[in-house]
């Protein structure tokens, strides 16, 4: 008995010491995984700091990321009311433009789930006063995906000389809209960004639910996951807790107020929400608690066009590929706020930026943090992913040199030429930018990394990556502009746009003024055709005299203006 008390006893010691042995083993863990954790943290504080340092003192932003649950970094930047020095933090309250369009597409798909629609509709069933042209059948789904082939109402605004602080309504987008005369292209024929279709998808939602697209996404999305400082801006004077104020920066460096709060319509933007609140959204796409597996279904469900291709675009998201990681994401810009919202579903990682400062930039900024902190990609079958440094042969830039047109698009000229050793290119954005060789004949934009410059070998004309889809080109001659710039001369009125210009010679080049304002100076690209960076008029003759030309831009096509006599 004795004995087995002392041998119970030293059991008794030995579990003790062994516990306490565990207890500073899981001390020692949990103190390396803080230390761990606050060195990442340091890492990715020294990374967003060399980036919006510069904004502390004007408006500015706030950045969060969020990493397996949780929101593992956030930190804000500059002022969110630079006249009343209030400072941005994690629950300032910003429009995040379009930004908002993935709201848009859930409120349209979650609705399909009530039966009240089917994104196979044609949207004349929810919207009669849309024609029909050419027997072409727009669908819902062509709005949610940009491939209607419907035009930009808030360019046809911007032609029109419509100012963006002007009160705006429902009523108003959807008259713009309806009165076009003819689409850009057939549906599913192109893919071409275009709010227009978010707008026309607003008002599909209050007239499918009875609701306005706000009250609809407050009760099916915001409310249920508990965002609560997130709603669609649809009384522009709403008080807004703890919002920011929109600024942009003048020439001469001055900063002014930048807040279109009377274009007061869901759809295509007026989101406005904080870091914490996306945060939740986000996490519904892990853990769907609004609208389950089959509202994730419809986000992963990509455009495809008539030709066979499928659009990097679903549900108001981009999709792309960067690093070898697969990115979800969407930017916004608007007024003076820029957005960007990114997620990267495989590693359970997102990079958000919100600001109320057009001059961040945040686009750009967001993949600089990403540079710095994402990992390559998973090697695949054992193969390592990662590229060999290339040497290119410098003097066979010469061959990629010369002057270009984008195919259908001629008024985007552009010219290569080789200064230094480096392939250097004059974009139709007046942009001179020195490309990085990536390997033979391929070449990348030094900011833009999905921008790339693939030369094929039989004229070496360049094809350019863009964000979606690419632009093939051929190689042009240099053309001398004629010296007749006046014949061109008169006024011109477009019945869709309700607008006319006035078209006088000024040099060599051609003015165009509206309501008595000079508001374009176009280069002659050549016979017939008139341009300055993504603009163009394409001019249409009778007898050899101007009748009329063709308004080109990045969102519309063939916006026809008559010459009146």
């Amino acid at each position: 008995m004795v004995a087995s008390q002392g041998i119970g006893a030293i059991m008794t010691v030995k579990a003790t010491y062994l516990k306490s042995i565990d207890n500073m083993r899981r001390l020692i863990i949990s103190f390396s995984l803080v230390c761990f954790a606050l060195q990442a943290f340091s890492q990715i504080e020294t990374i967003v700091d060399e980036l919006y340092e510069e904004f502390s003192e004007t408006p500015g932003a706030v950045v969060a990321i969020y990493k397996d649950g949780e929101i593992s970094f956030s930190k804000s930047y500059g002022m969110a009311n630079v006249a009343h020095d209030i400072p941005i933090n994690s629950k300032t309250v910003f429009d995040v433009g379009s930004v908002s369009k993935q709201f848009t597409a859930a409120c349209i798909f979650l609705l399909e789930q009530q039966g009240k629609l089917s994104i196979d509709d044609p949207i004349q069933k929810l919207l009669p006063e849309m024609p029909i042209y050419n027997g072409d059948t727009v669908r819902i789904r062509h709005l949610i995906n940009h491939i209607s082939g419907l035009r930009d109402y808030v360019e046809i605004m911007a032609y029109a000389g419509i100012p963006f602080n002007n009160h705006f309504t429902e009523e108003i987008g959807l008259d713009i809209m309806s009165r076009q005369l003819a689409p850009n292209f057939k549906p599913e024929e192109n893919f071409m960004y275009n709010n227009g279709g978010y707008l026309l998808l607003a008002i599909m939602v209050r007239r499918a639910s009875g609701m306005t697209i706000g009250e609809f996404a407050a009760s099916q999305i915001f409310e249920p996951l508990g965002m609560e400082s997130t709603f669609i801006l649809e009384n522009p004077n709403r008080i807004i807790k703890n919002g920011a104020t929109g600024y942009s920066k003048l020439r001469d460096g001055t900063i002014e107020e930048l807040h279109y709060k009377n274009f007061a319509i869901g759809g295509d933007g007026q989101v406005n929400t904080t870091v914490e609140d996306l945060f939740l959204w986000d996490q519904n796409f892990y853990d769907p608690k609004v609208g389950g597996p089959q509202l994730l279904e419809r986000f992963h469900q990509q455009g495809v066009l008539t030709n066979g291709d499928t659009m990097a675009y679903a549900g108001g998201l981009f999709i792309e590929e960067y690093k070898g990681h697969r990115v979800v994401q969407h930017t916004g810009a608007w007024g003076g706020f820029v957005s960007s919202f990114y997620r990267l579903p495989d590693l359970k990682k997102s990079f958000v930026s919100l600001s109320n400062y057009r001059a961040t930039g945040s686009m750009a900024r967001i993949y600089a943090i990403m540079d710095g902190l994402l990992p390559e990609s998973v090697p695949t079958q054992g193969k390592s992913t990662e590229a060999k440094p290339y040497k290119p042969k410098r003097k066979s830039f010469l061959k990629y040199t010369g002057l270009f047109e984008v195919n259908g698009e001629p008024h985007k000229r552009f010219r290569s030429f080789v200064e230094n050793d480096t392939l250097k290119v004059d974009l139709w954005s007046k942009q001179t930018v020195s490309l990085i060789p990536i390997a033979d004949g391929q070449f990348q934009h030094p900011q833009i990394s999905f921008m790339k410059f693939d030369f094929n070998q039989k004229d070496s004309a360049p094809t350019i990556g863009q964000f979606v889809g690419e632009l093939k080109s051929q190689r042009v001659s240099a053309y001398e502009p004629l010296e007749n710039i006046v014949a061109y001369s008169g006024f011109y009125y477009s019945e869709e746009a309700q607008i006319g210009y006035t078209l006088s010679a000024k040099g060599n080049q051609l003015a165009v003024e509206r309501n008595g304002e000079e508001i374009y100076l176009l280069d002659q690209i050549r016979a017939d055709l008139f341009g300055q960076k993504n603009l163009a008029f394409e001019f249409q003759k009778v007898d050899g005299q101007p009748v009329a030309f063709l308004l080109q831009d990045r969102r519309i096509r063939n916006l026809k203006f008559k010459i009146v006599k």
